[in-house]
């Protein structure tokens, strides 16, 4: 039984990091085909400095749920709780030295704005990626 509860985890990480990976992937084409269209290079910066910090936040975001999903997943709840808002607190550190290290306020609105939109998107895709699973969860073990 406890081997089939670890493939379950191994799998369903799996497709947590497989997921995240092609939403970023997806919001940076998209983003880039927009920067192109409007021919503005500054946006490149902000697209990129994104798409990194969502692909390791995610990556980390996925490794800590299987962590905790395996050591005591009765503690889940608490994780869906602090897992977003220590994600907040690292994107608000990213925004603010950004903000001292460009000091330009045209360059920060756009950064911001783009950042901004890659944390809503990846937000969105955390909660319901695993408002799925636990839904899942819960009509299996009923």
């Amino acid at each position: 039984m406890e081997r089939l509860h670890d493939d379950v985890i191994q799998r369903t990480a799996r497709r947590y990091y497989k997921g995240a990976l092609w939403v970023v992937v997806a919001a940076t084409l998209v983003a880039l085909l927009a920067a192109n269209l409007m021919l503005n290079e500054a946006l490149i910066v902000p697209i990129v400095i994104s798409a990194v910090f969502s692909l390791c936040t995610g990556f980390a975001y996925g490794a800590a749920w299987k962590g905790v999903a395996k050591a005591a997943p009765q503690t889940l709840t608490k994780f869906y709780l602090a897992a977003p808002a220590l994600r907040m607190i690292l994107a608000a550190l990213v925004v603010a030295v950004y903000c001292v290290a460009v000091r330009q306020p045209d360059k920060i609105r756009l950064f911001a704005v783009v950042f901004f939109i890659f944390y809503i998107v990846t937000l969105v895709f955390d909660s319901v990626f695993f408002a799925r699973i636990e839904k899942l969860n819960k009509n299996h073990k009923e």
